[in-house]
Protein backbone atom coordinates (compact mmCIF):
# COMPACT_ATOMS: atom_id res chain seq x y z
CA UNK A 1 0.00 0.00 0.00
CA UNK A 2 1.23 3.52 -0.85
CA UNK A 3 0.02 7.02 0.01
CA UNK A 4 -0.56 9.89 -2.38
CA UNK A 5 -1.25 13.57 -1.70
CA UNK A 6 -3.43 15.00 -4.44
CA UNK A 7 -3.88 18.67 -3.45
CA UNK A 8 -2.83 21.35 -5.93
CA UNK A 9 -1.64 18.72 -8.42
CA UNK A 10 0.42 20.17 -11.30
CA UNK A 11 0.61 18.30 -14.62
CA UNK A 12 0.68 14.82 -13.13
CA UNK A 13 -0.40 11.58 -14.69
CA UNK A 14 -1.42 9.63 -11.61
CA UNK A 15 -4.41 11.89 -10.92
CA UNK A 16 -5.22 12.72 -14.53
CA UNK A 17 -8.88 11.94 -14.19
CA UNK A 18 -9.64 12.90 -10.57
CA UNK A 19 -11.06 16.26 -11.62
CA UNK A 20 -13.28 14.58 -14.20
CA UNK A 21 -14.42 11.95 -11.73
CA UNK A 22 -15.28 14.57 -9.13
CA UNK A 23 -17.01 16.89 -11.60
CA UNK A 24 -19.13 14.10 -13.07
CA UNK A 25 -19.73 12.49 -9.67
CA UNK A 26 -19.22 8.86 -8.74
CA UNK A 27 -22.30 6.85 -9.61
CA UNK A 28 -24.50 6.20 -6.57
CA UNK A 29 -28.13 5.16 -6.53
CA UNK A 30 -28.95 4.77 -2.83
CA UNK A 31 -28.67 7.18 0.05
CA UNK A 32 -27.09 4.51 2.28
CA UNK A 33 -24.31 4.09 -0.33
CA UNK A 34 -23.09 7.71 -0.04
CA UNK A 35 -20.51 6.84 2.64
CA UNK A 36 -18.85 4.25 0.44
CA UNK A 37 -19.03 6.65 -2.50
CA UNK A 38 -16.95 9.23 -0.61
CA UNK A 39 -14.42 6.74 0.71
CA UNK A 40 -12.71 6.02 -2.61
CA UNK A 41 -11.71 7.66 -5.86
CA UNK A 42 -10.94 5.60 -8.97
CA UNK A 43 -8.01 6.99 -10.99
CA UNK A 44 -6.63 6.06 -14.45
CA UNK A 45 -2.89 6.29 -13.91
CA UNK A 46 -1.92 6.89 -17.57
CA UNK A 47 -4.09 10.02 -17.98
CA UNK A 48 -4.31 11.94 -21.28
CA UNK A 49 -2.36 10.26 -24.08
CA UNK A 50 -1.65 10.62 -27.81
CA UNK A 51 -0.41 7.67 -29.92
CA UNK A 52 0.17 6.66 -33.53
CA UNK A 53 -2.27 4.16 -35.11
CA UNK A 54 0.44 1.45 -35.05
CA UNK A 55 1.17 1.95 -31.34
CA UNK A 56 -0.47 0.33 -28.32
CA UNK A 57 -0.49 1.31 -24.65
CA UNK A 58 -1.78 -0.45 -21.56
CA UNK A 59 -3.99 1.47 -19.14
CA UNK A 60 -4.08 0.79 -15.40
CA UNK A 61 -6.33 2.04 -12.62
CA UNK A 62 -5.89 2.57 -8.86
CA UNK A 63 -8.15 3.25 -5.87
CA UNK A 64 -7.33 6.11 -3.46
CA UNK A 65 -9.05 6.34 -0.07
CA UNK A 66 -9.53 9.37 2.21
CA UNK A 67 -6.20 8.76 3.90
CA UNK A 68 -4.28 8.73 0.61
CA UNK A 69 -3.77 4.96 0.62
CA UNK A 70 -3.46 3.46 -2.85
CA UNK A 71 -4.59 -0.02 -3.83
CA UNK A 72 -4.93 -1.81 -7.16
CA UNK A 73 -8.57 -2.87 -7.61
CA UNK A 74 -9.67 -6.13 -9.20
CA UNK A 75 -12.52 -6.51 -11.63
CA UNK A 76 -11.95 -3.23 -13.48
CA UNK A 77 -13.89 -3.03 -16.75
CA UNK A 78 -12.63 -0.91 -19.64
CA UNK A 79 -14.40 0.72 -22.58
CA UNK A 80 -13.86 3.38 -25.24
CA UNK A 81 -16.30 5.93 -26.63
CA UNK A 82 -15.65 4.96 -30.26
CA UNK A 83 -14.45 1.47 -31.22
CA UNK A 84 -13.92 2.68 -34.80
CA UNK A 85 -10.99 4.73 -33.47
CA UNK A 86 -9.69 2.46 -30.69
CA UNK A 87 -10.84 -0.56 -28.71
CA UNK A 88 -9.57 -1.74 -25.31
CA UNK A 89 -9.22 -5.25 -23.93
CA UNK A 90 -10.25 -6.48 -20.48
CA UNK A 91 -6.60 -6.05 -19.47
CA UNK A 92 -6.59 -2.38 -20.50
CA UNK A 93 -4.60 -2.85 -23.73
CA UNK A 94 -5.44 -0.36 -26.49
CA UNK A 95 -5.83 -1.48 -30.12
CA UNK A 96 -6.01 1.43 -32.57
CA UNK A 97 -8.47 1.02 -35.47
CA UNK A 98 -8.53 4.50 -37.00
CA UNK A 99 -7.82 8.14 -36.29
CA UNK A 100 -9.50 10.60 -33.93
CA UNK A 101 -10.31 11.28 -30.29
CA UNK A 102 -11.83 8.76 -27.88
CA UNK A 103 -12.59 8.70 -24.17
CA UNK A 104 -11.22 5.78 -22.13
CA UNK A 105 -13.53 4.76 -19.25
CA UNK A 106 -12.61 2.53 -16.31
CA UNK A 107 -15.33 1.17 -13.98
CA UNK A 108 -15.21 -0.89 -10.78
CA UNK A 109 -17.77 -1.72 -8.11
CA UNK A 110 -16.74 -1.23 -4.46
CA UNK A 111 -19.22 -1.90 -1.66
CA UNK A 112 -22.10 -1.93 -4.18
CA UNK A 113 -21.05 1.48 -5.50
CA UNK A 114 -19.83 1.76 -9.11
CA UNK A 115 -16.88 4.12 -9.48
CA UNK A 116 -15.78 5.44 -12.87
CA UNK A 117 -12.81 7.36 -14.24
CA UNK A 118 -12.23 8.81 -17.70
CA UNK A 119 -9.21 9.93 -19.75
CA UNK A 120 -8.89 11.30 -23.33
CA UNK A 121 -6.87 9.41 -25.97
CA UNK A 122 -5.87 10.82 -29.37
CA UNK A 123 -4.94 8.44 -32.22
CA UNK A 124 -3.28 10.23 -35.14
CA UNK A 125 -0.80 9.48 -37.92
CA UNK A 126 2.71 10.92 -37.48
CA UNK A 127 3.32 14.12 -39.42
CA UNK A 128 6.09 16.56 -40.28
CA UNK A 129 3.85 19.07 -38.47
CA UNK A 130 3.30 18.50 -34.75
CA UNK A 131 2.80 20.36 -31.47
CA UNK A 132 4.50 20.03 -28.08
CA UNK A 133 3.21 19.01 -25.66
CA UNK A 134 1.13 16.53 -27.66
CA UNK A 135 -1.18 15.86 -24.67
CA UNK A 136 -1.76 17.92 -21.51
CA UNK A 137 -2.60 17.07 -17.90
CA UNK A 138 -2.95 20.21 -15.76
CA UNK A 139 -4.72 21.60 -12.74
CA UNK A 140 -7.45 24.25 -12.72
CA UNK A 141 -6.08 27.78 -12.79
CA UNK A 142 -2.79 27.07 -14.56
CA UNK A 143 -1.60 27.73 -18.10
CA UNK A 144 0.93 26.29 -20.55
CA UNK A 145 2.35 27.44 -23.90
CA UNK A 146 1.97 25.23 -27.00
CA UNK A 147 4.93 25.05 -29.39
CA UNK A 148 4.33 24.19 -33.07
CA UNK A 149 7.10 22.30 -34.89
CA UNK A 150 7.54 21.59 -38.60
CA UNK A 151 10.33 19.44 -40.08
CA UNK A 152 11.88 20.83 -43.25
CA UNK A 153 14.99 20.13 -45.27
CA UNK A 154 16.75 22.87 -43.30
CA UNK A 155 15.83 21.58 -39.84
CA UNK A 156 12.99 22.52 -37.49
CA UNK A 157 10.86 25.64 -38.08
CA UNK A 158 7.96 27.19 -36.21
CA UNK A 159 4.94 27.65 -38.51
CA UNK A 160 2.23 30.29 -38.13
CA UNK A 161 -0.77 28.66 -36.46
CA UNK A 162 -4.33 29.22 -35.34
CA UNK A 163 -5.67 27.57 -32.19
CA UNK A 164 -9.21 26.52 -31.24
CA UNK A 165 -10.59 24.68 -28.20
CA UNK A 166 -13.42 22.18 -28.38
CA UNK A 167 -14.63 23.44 -24.98
CA UNK A 168 -13.28 26.81 -23.85
CA UNK A 169 -15.05 26.44 -20.50
CA UNK A 170 -12.64 23.60 -19.69
CA UNK A 171 -9.49 24.91 -21.43
CA UNK A 172 -9.30 28.07 -23.51
CA UNK A 173 -6.45 28.96 -25.88
CA UNK A 174 -5.16 32.35 -27.01
CA UNK A 175 -4.20 33.38 -30.55
CA UNK A 176 -0.55 32.69 -29.63
CA UNK A 177 -1.17 29.16 -28.30
CA UNK A 178 -1.28 29.87 -24.53
CA UNK A 179 -3.67 27.31 -22.99
CA UNK A 180 -5.52 28.34 -19.80
CA UNK A 181 -7.22 25.72 -17.61
CA UNK A 182 -10.61 26.88 -16.35
CA UNK A 183 -12.45 23.92 -14.83
CA UNK A 184 -12.16 20.17 -14.41
CA UNK A 185 -12.97 18.17 -17.52
CA UNK A 186 -11.65 17.03 -20.89
CA UNK A 187 -11.42 18.73 -24.28
CA UNK A 188 -8.98 19.07 -27.15
CA UNK A 189 -7.08 21.89 -28.82
CA UNK A 190 -6.99 21.94 -32.65
CA UNK A 191 -3.85 23.58 -34.09
CA UNK A 192 -3.82 24.58 -37.78
CA UNK A 193 -0.62 25.61 -39.61
CA UNK A 194 -1.98 28.39 -41.82
CA UNK A 195 1.24 29.07 -43.74
CA UNK A 196 1.91 25.46 -44.79
CA UNK A 197 0.56 23.88 -47.97
CA UNK A 198 -2.73 22.15 -47.28
CA UNK A 199 -2.97 23.85 -43.87
CA UNK A 200 -2.28 20.65 -41.86
CA UNK A 201 -3.81 20.27 -38.40
CA UNK A 202 -2.97 18.36 -35.24
CA UNK A 203 -5.02 17.76 -32.09
CA UNK A 204 -3.81 18.06 -28.47
CA UNK A 205 -5.92 16.10 -25.92
CA UNK A 206 -6.39 18.00 -22.62
CA UNK A 207 -7.37 16.79 -19.16
CA UNK A 208 -7.95 19.49 -16.52
CA UNK A 209 -7.92 18.20 -12.96
CA UNK A 210 -9.32 19.56 -9.71
CA UNK A 211 -7.45 18.99 -6.46
CA UNK A 212 -8.44 16.09 -4.24
CA UNK A 213 -7.29 17.14 -0.79
CA UNK A 214 -5.25 14.63 1.20
CA UNK A 215 -2.54 16.31 3.30
CA UNK A 216 0.86 14.80 2.52
CA UNK A 217 4.29 16.50 2.30
CA UNK A 218 4.68 16.27 -1.50
CA UNK A 219 1.71 17.51 -3.53
CA UNK A 220 3.31 18.49 -6.85
CA UNK A 221 6.24 17.43 -9.04
CA UNK A 222 7.52 19.70 -11.80
CA UNK A 223 9.66 18.34 -14.64
CA UNK A 224 11.86 20.82 -16.53
CA UNK A 225 11.63 21.24 -19.44
CA UNK A 226 7.99 20.16 -19.68
CA UNK A 227 8.42 19.38 -23.39
CA UNK A 228 11.40 18.77 -25.65
CA UNK A 229 11.97 17.87 -29.28
CA UNK A 230 15.08 15.88 -30.17
CA UNK A 231 16.77 14.37 -33.17
CA UNK A 232 17.82 10.74 -32.85
CA UNK A 233 21.45 11.72 -32.31
CA UNK A 234 20.69 14.11 -29.41
CA UNK A 235 20.04 13.67 -25.68
CA UNK A 236 18.20 15.84 -23.15
CA UNK A 237 18.74 16.32 -19.42
CA UNK A 238 15.52 16.59 -17.42
CA UNK A 239 15.25 17.81 -13.83
CA UNK A 240 12.45 17.34 -11.33
CA UNK A 241 11.46 19.34 -8.24
CA UNK A 242 8.91 18.38 -5.58
CA UNK A 243 6.74 20.92 -3.73
CA UNK A 244 4.62 20.85 -0.58
CA UNK A 245 1.09 22.18 -0.12
CA UNK A 246 2.35 25.72 0.50
CA UNK A 247 4.42 25.80 -2.67
CA UNK A 248 7.75 25.27 -0.92
CA UNK A 249 10.30 22.99 -2.55
CA UNK A 250 10.74 19.67 -0.75
CA UNK A 251 14.45 18.77 -0.65
CA UNK A 252 16.15 15.46 0.04
CA UNK A 253 13.85 13.56 -2.30
CA UNK A 254 15.27 11.57 -5.22
CA UNK A 255 12.86 11.29 -8.15
CA UNK A 256 12.29 7.94 -9.84
CA UNK A 257 12.46 8.33 -13.63
CA UNK A 258 10.45 6.17 -16.04
CA UNK A 259 9.47 6.32 -19.71
CA UNK A 260 6.01 5.65 -21.09
CA UNK A 261 7.47 4.03 -24.22
CA UNK A 262 11.00 2.60 -24.15
CA UNK A 263 10.73 2.07 -27.90
CA UNK A 264 10.82 5.87 -28.36
CA UNK A 265 13.14 7.05 -25.56
CA UNK A 266 14.96 5.67 -22.53
CA UNK A 267 15.73 7.63 -19.36
CA UNK A 268 18.38 6.87 -16.75
CA UNK A 269 18.23 7.35 -12.98
CA UNK A 270 19.44 10.96 -13.23
CA UNK A 271 16.84 12.04 -15.84
CA UNK A 272 19.01 11.84 -18.98
CA UNK A 273 16.77 11.08 -21.98
CA UNK A 274 18.18 9.14 -24.95
CA UNK A 275 16.16 8.73 -28.17
CA UNK A 276 15.62 5.23 -29.59
CA UNK A 277 13.19 5.69 -32.50
CA UNK A 278 11.13 8.56 -33.95
CA UNK A 279 7.85 9.18 -32.16
CA UNK A 280 6.19 10.95 -29.22
CA UNK A 281 6.02 9.81 -25.63
CA UNK A 282 6.22 10.95 -22.01
CA UNK A 283 8.96 10.74 -19.39
CA UNK A 284 7.74 10.64 -15.79
CA UNK A 285 9.39 11.68 -12.51
CA UNK A 286 7.85 10.22 -9.34
CA UNK A 287 8.41 11.55 -5.78
CA UNK A 288 6.48 9.92 -2.92
CA UNK A 289 3.90 8.65 -5.40
CA UNK A 290 3.33 12.05 -7.03
CA UNK A 291 4.20 12.19 -10.73
CA UNK A 292 5.30 14.99 -13.07
CA UNK A 293 5.80 14.53 -16.79
CA UNK A 294 7.64 15.86 -19.83
CA UNK A 295 6.43 15.39 -23.40
CA UNK A 296 9.28 14.17 -25.62
CA UNK A 297 9.20 14.31 -29.43
CA UNK A 298 11.89 12.36 -31.27
CA UNK A 299 12.37 13.62 -34.82
CA UNK A 300 13.84 11.22 -37.41
CA UNK A 301 17.37 11.99 -38.53
CA UNK A 302 16.28 11.14 -42.07
CA UNK A 303 13.61 13.18 -43.86
CA UNK A 304 12.04 12.17 -47.17
CA UNK A 305 10.51 15.01 -49.17
CA UNK A 306 8.01 14.08 -51.90
CA UNK A 307 7.37 16.73 -54.54
CA UNK A 308 5.04 18.23 -55.47
CA UNK A 309 3.80 18.19 -51.88
CA UNK A 310 0.15 19.11 -52.53
CA UNK A 311 -1.33 18.96 -56.03
CA UNK A 312 -4.63 18.64 -57.89
CA UNK A 313 -4.72 16.22 -60.84
CA UNK A 314 -7.69 16.07 -63.26
CA UNK A 315 -9.38 12.72 -63.90
CA UNK A 316 -7.48 10.71 -66.51
CA UNK A 317 -4.33 12.85 -66.21
CA UNK A 318 -0.86 11.95 -64.96
CA UNK A 319 1.74 13.72 -62.85
CA UNK A 320 5.36 12.81 -62.18
CA UNK A 321 6.47 12.87 -58.53
CA UNK A 322 10.00 12.83 -57.16
CA UNK A 323 11.49 12.01 -53.76
CA UNK A 324 14.70 13.06 -52.02
CA UNK A 325 16.12 11.91 -48.68
CA UNK A 326 18.00 14.21 -46.30
CA UNK A 327 20.10 13.53 -43.22
CA UNK A 328 19.01 16.02 -40.55
CA UNK A 329 20.83 17.65 -37.67
CA UNK A 330 19.72 20.56 -35.53
CA UNK A 331 21.26 23.06 -37.96
CA UNK A 332 21.60 21.32 -41.33
CA UNK A 333 20.09 18.97 -43.86
CA UNK A 334 22.34 17.01 -46.22
CA UNK A 335 20.89 15.18 -49.20
CA UNK A 336 21.39 11.41 -49.24
CA UNK A 337 22.04 10.00 -52.71
CA UNK A 338 21.50 6.49 -54.03
CA UNK A 339 18.25 5.80 -52.14
CA UNK A 340 16.01 3.23 -53.82
CA UNK A 341 12.46 4.50 -53.22
CA UNK A 342 9.35 2.32 -53.25
CA UNK A 343 6.22 4.17 -54.42
CA UNK A 344 2.74 3.39 -53.09
CA UNK A 345 -0.78 4.81 -52.97
CA UNK A 346 -2.95 3.35 -50.16
CA UNK A 347 -5.80 1.12 -51.29
CA UNK A 348 -9.05 1.05 -49.34
CA UNK A 349 -11.07 -1.54 -51.26
CA UNK A 350 -13.69 1.02 -52.36
CA UNK A 351 -13.68 2.52 -55.86
CA UNK A 352 -14.65 5.98 -54.63
CA UNK A 353 -11.55 6.13 -52.39
CA UNK A 354 -9.09 4.36 -54.72
CA UNK A 355 -8.82 7.31 -57.10
CA UNK A 356 -5.25 6.98 -58.43
CA UNK A 357 -2.36 4.63 -59.12
CA UNK A 358 1.42 5.11 -59.08
CA UNK A 359 4.15 3.21 -60.91
CA UNK A 360 7.66 2.30 -59.75
CA UNK A 361 9.11 5.65 -60.88
CA UNK A 362 6.57 7.90 -59.12
CA UNK A 363 4.27 8.57 -62.09
CA UNK A 364 0.75 9.08 -60.70
CA UNK A 365 -2.29 8.44 -62.88
CA UNK A 366 -5.64 9.79 -61.76
CA UNK A 367 -8.45 7.37 -62.67
CA UNK A 368 -10.95 8.55 -65.27
CA UNK A 369 -13.85 8.04 -62.85
CA UNK A 370 -12.16 9.78 -59.91
CA UNK A 371 -14.70 11.86 -57.99
CA UNK A 372 -13.69 15.55 -57.93
CA UNK A 373 -12.52 16.66 -54.50
CA UNK A 374 -11.51 13.18 -53.30
CA UNK A 375 -7.99 12.99 -51.84
CA UNK A 376 -5.36 10.30 -51.46
CA UNK A 377 -1.66 10.07 -50.57
CA UNK A 378 1.40 9.32 -52.68
CA UNK A 379 4.00 7.63 -50.47
CA UNK A 380 7.71 7.06 -51.13
CA UNK A 381 9.89 5.08 -48.69
CA UNK A 382 13.39 3.65 -48.59
CA UNK A 383 13.35 0.05 -49.84
CA UNK A 384 16.01 -0.77 -47.23
CA UNK A 385 14.18 0.95 -44.36
CA UNK A 386 10.37 1.25 -44.64
CA UNK A 387 10.30 3.55 -41.58
CA UNK A 388 12.08 6.25 -43.62
CA UNK A 389 9.54 7.80 -45.97
CA UNK A 390 7.46 10.79 -46.98
CA UNK A 391 4.09 11.52 -48.53
CA UNK A 392 2.26 14.03 -50.70
CA UNK A 393 -1.44 14.82 -50.94
CA UNK A 394 -3.21 14.32 -54.29
CA UNK A 395 -6.72 15.62 -55.01
CA UNK A 396 -8.93 14.76 -57.98
CA UNK A 397 -9.39 18.05 -59.84
CA UNK A 398 -12.02 19.38 -62.26
CA UNK A 399 -10.89 20.34 -65.79
CA UNK A 400 -12.38 22.75 -68.34
CA UNK A 401 -13.79 21.41 -71.58
CA UNK A 402 -11.12 22.37 -74.09
CA UNK A 403 -12.80 22.72 -77.52
CA UNK A 404 -9.81 23.67 -79.67
CA UNK A 405 -11.33 22.52 -82.96
CA UNK A 406 -9.65 20.26 -85.52
CA UNK A 407 -6.64 21.18 -87.63
CA UNK A 408 -5.55 24.75 -88.43
CA UNK A 409 -3.04 24.95 -91.30
CA UNK A 410 -2.79 28.73 -91.00
CA UNK A 411 -1.31 28.49 -87.47
CA UNK A 412 2.19 27.13 -87.05
CA UNK A 413 2.85 28.03 -83.42
CA UNK A 414 1.53 30.14 -80.52
CA UNK A 415 3.58 32.32 -78.19
CA UNK A 416 2.63 33.67 -74.73
CA UNK A 417 4.11 36.46 -72.65
CA UNK A 418 4.85 34.12 -69.70
CA UNK A 419 5.16 30.32 -69.56
CA UNK A 420 5.09 30.11 -65.75
CA UNK A 421 2.77 32.20 -63.58
CA UNK A 422 2.96 32.38 -59.78
CA UNK A 423 -0.14 33.64 -57.97
CA UNK A 424 -0.96 34.18 -54.31
CA UNK A 425 -4.41 33.82 -52.72
CA UNK A 426 -3.70 36.80 -50.44
CA UNK A 427 -1.92 39.30 -52.70
CA UNK A 428 -1.97 38.52 -56.44
CA UNK A 429 -4.95 36.53 -57.65
CA UNK A 430 -5.09 37.36 -61.39
CA UNK A 431 -2.77 37.50 -64.41
CA UNK A 432 -3.49 38.37 -68.04
CA UNK A 433 -2.04 36.13 -70.76
CA UNK A 434 -1.00 37.81 -74.03
CA UNK A 435 -1.06 35.08 -76.67
CA UNK A 436 -0.26 35.48 -80.39
CA UNK A 437 -0.65 32.90 -83.18
CA UNK A 438 1.96 32.80 -86.01
CA UNK A 439 2.14 31.10 -89.40
CA UNK A 440 5.12 29.11 -90.70
CA UNK A 441 6.80 32.35 -91.85
CA UNK A 442 6.49 33.75 -88.32
CA UNK A 443 3.85 36.26 -89.34
CA UNK A 444 1.00 36.99 -86.90
CA UNK A 445 -2.28 35.23 -87.77
CA UNK A 446 -5.69 36.63 -86.88
CA UNK A 447 -7.44 33.62 -85.31
CA UNK A 448 -9.70 33.02 -82.32
CA UNK A 449 -7.64 31.33 -79.59
CA UNK A 450 -9.22 28.99 -77.04
CA UNK A 451 -8.19 29.03 -73.35
CA UNK A 452 -8.82 26.22 -70.86
CA UNK A 453 -7.57 24.98 -67.47
CA UNK A 454 -6.91 21.38 -66.46
CA UNK A 455 -7.65 22.28 -62.82
CA UNK A 456 -10.25 24.95 -62.16
CA UNK A 457 -10.00 24.17 -58.43
CA UNK A 458 -6.62 25.92 -58.54
CA UNK A 459 -6.92 28.39 -61.44
CA UNK A 460 -9.50 29.22 -64.11
CA UNK A 461 -9.14 31.38 -67.22
CA UNK A 462 -11.58 33.60 -69.08
CA UNK A 463 -12.09 33.70 -72.84
CA UNK A 464 -10.04 36.92 -72.81
CA UNK A 465 -7.00 35.18 -71.29
CA UNK A 466 -7.35 36.37 -67.67
CA UNK A 467 -6.10 33.75 -65.20
CA UNK A 468 -7.89 33.77 -61.81
CA UNK A 469 -6.60 31.93 -58.73
CA UNK A 470 -9.14 29.65 -57.01
CA UNK A 471 -7.11 27.66 -54.47
CA UNK A 472 -3.59 26.44 -53.62
CA UNK A 473 -1.93 24.00 -56.01
CA UNK A 474 -0.92 23.80 -59.66
CA UNK A 475 -2.89 24.15 -62.90
CA UNK A 476 -1.95 23.90 -66.58
CA UNK A 477 -3.51 26.53 -68.84
CA UNK A 478 -3.80 25.45 -72.48
CA UNK A 479 -3.92 28.03 -75.31
CA UNK A 480 -4.96 26.40 -78.58
CA UNK A 481 -6.16 26.82 -82.15
CA UNK A 482 -7.13 23.48 -83.66
CA UNK A 483 -4.30 21.01 -83.10
CA UNK A 484 -1.73 23.73 -82.36
CA UNK A 485 -1.32 24.69 -78.70
CA UNK A 486 1.02 25.90 -75.98
CA UNK A 487 0.81 25.51 -72.20
CA UNK A 488 1.31 27.77 -69.17
CA UNK A 489 2.08 26.39 -65.70
CA UNK A 490 0.21 28.25 -62.91
CA UNK A 491 1.32 27.84 -59.30
CA UNK A 492 -1.02 29.21 -56.62
CA UNK A 493 0.20 29.65 -53.03
CA UNK A 494 -2.00 30.19 -49.96
CA UNK A 495 0.02 33.13 -48.64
Amino acid sequence: MRKINLKNVFAITIIAVIGISLSLGINSCKKEEETADKNYVLVIENGAQKINPDQSITYSAILIDKEGNVTEPTGVTWSTSDAAVASISTAGVISAAGEGMVTITASVTIDDVTLTAKAPLGVYLPSMFTVAPCAILYEVGGSIQLEAIYLTTTGVTEPTCTYTSSDATVASVSATGLVSFNKAGSCYITVTATNLNGQPTTVVPVTVIAPYVVPLPVVRVEVTPSSKDLFQNETAQLTAKAYDIDGNQVTGKTPVWTTANAGVVTVNSSGLVTPVNPGETFVYASVDGMIGQANIIVNPDTLVVVEPFYVNIPAGSTRQFSAKAYHLTRTSATEITGVNFVWEIPTYGFDMFDIATVNSTGLVTMKTDAMPGMMTLVIAYDAQNPYVGGASAVIAAIADDCECGTGNPSVHHITVNQSTVNLNMMTSTTFTINAVAYDASNNPVAVDLVYCSNNIMTASITEDGIIMAAGPGEAIIKVCAGSVYTEIVVNVAMM
